[in-house]
């Protein structure tokens, strides 16, 4: 397919009444991506981080002499509505899951008649690439309505990972542990045969000395002990031998062979990779954990495991001139992950409040609290 060639200004996303549908890029790292996602400890890894993040509040602030206010307006409004039947969450949580998946999020800005931004959509990673030309990036979109189109920073707000081969795409955890995730699904694999094959192998048949037996029969007999003996459905049943064959049982338990510990470890670098404690995604991490440790390691994901992605977007969002114009910026609440118990709240807010040591009113602590100011209708 040839590339109209136009001037990158010239272009621009126009609101429509349904956002264009992409070409996939059936490439094999694209197909590895995409076949990922049904692996369970991959697809574990991205819930936890696309959930954690679109469940935090994306706020807009100015900065002002008295310090930061809320922004509100067009650019709240935007992040609040993105498109029809679009929420924040759902725009939040795609976003995180193109960044985990892919290392890279394209965020489209639709606009009105007048040129003003009127909707946010996420284009599909593996329908763009991205040219640096003269200093600028240059995104190719691939379009089964519009075919092949070229935009420019103006139309498309690109969003990568922080860690980046090139500094044009971001890396993706898919393709940076590839062997972790090979080996995970060869282990999954290897589980699913043996599984099929009754965990175990079967046994040897054994004929009395000097006895001759017929080929022809040595199959039907095989035959039938995989029809009767083998698989799941069959698990637990009773073995009846005659004709002088001894059948001796081969045990070879799947921990014998280790295999349940390499699985476990594997789960475990895949976690490694996308940085999640494993008890978040359901894997075993080996230590018991209690409720303090539970609480610093939801502390340590937040700092360490979400963290580095939220300030990716945040700078992104704020980056851009169309939604922060002037000292609007743009920033999550990432309080709302670690909330803590009401004694816990209610010790701090104490000190807070002290008349001499303290540093909130009460008014403030009420709004923390989400409860109107003192002296307003609940």
């Amino acid at each position: 397919m040839r590339l109209r060639r136009r001037r990158t200004e010239d272009r621009a996303l126009t609101v429509q009444d349904t956002v264009p549908a992409v070409f996939p890029d059936l490439s094999t790292s694209q197909i590895a991506t995409h076949a990922a996602m049904r692996i369970a400890d991959v697809y574990a890894c991205v819930r936890v981080l696309a959930e954690s993040a679109a469940s935090l509040p994306l706020i807009a602030y100015r900065h002002t002499d008295q310090g930061r206010v809320r922004a509100g307006g067009q650019a709240q409004d935007l992040v609040d509505h993105p498109a029809p039947a679009v929420t924040t969450a759902s725009l939040i949580g795609q976003l995180m899951s193109h960044l985990c998946l892919w290392g890279n999020a394209y965020i489209a800005k639709y606009r009105d008649r007048d040129g003003r931004v009127a909707q946010l959509g996420l284009l599909a990673p593996d329908s763009v690439t991205v040219e640096i030309e003269r200093g600028e990036p240059v995104y190719t979109v691939y379009s089964l309505m519009d075919g092949v189109e070229r935009f420019g920073p103006a139309d498309i707000l690109h969003i990568r990972a922080i860690v980046s081969e090139d500094g044009v795409y971001g890396a993706t955890p898919i393709r940076q542990s590839a062997g972790a995730i090979l080996l995970n699904v060869e282990l999954g694999s290897h589980a699913l045969d043996t599984m099929r094959r009754g965990a175990r192998l079967s046994g040897v048949l054994t004929t009395p000395p000097d006895t001759v037996v017929d080929p022809d029969n040595i199959e039907a007999i095989k035959a039938q002990i995989q029809e009767s003996w083998v698989g799941p459905e069959n698990s637990g049943g009773i073995a009846f031998v005659t004709g002088g064959l001894t059948f001796s049982p081969l045990a070879m338990p799947l921990a014998d062979a280790q295999f349940i510990e390499q699985r476990q470890m594997s789960a475990q670098e895949v976690c490694r990779a996308f940085r999640v404690p494993p008890w978040m995604a359901g894997v075993p991490a080996g230590d018991s954990l209690t409720y303090a440790t539970v609480e610093g390691q939801a502390q340590a994901f937040v700092t360490f495991s979400l963290r580095p992605w939220l300030v990716a977007i945040e700078q992104a969002l704020t980056n851009d001139g169309d939604l922060s114009a002037g000292t609007v910026y743009f920033e999550f609440l990432v309080d709302a992950l670690l909330r803590a118990d009401s004694a816990t709240r209610a010790d701090v807010y104490t000190k807070a409040l002290n008349a001499e040591t303290g540093w909130m009113t009460r008014d403030e602590v009420r709004k923390l609290e989400n409860l109107p100011a003192e002296g307003e209708p609940a």
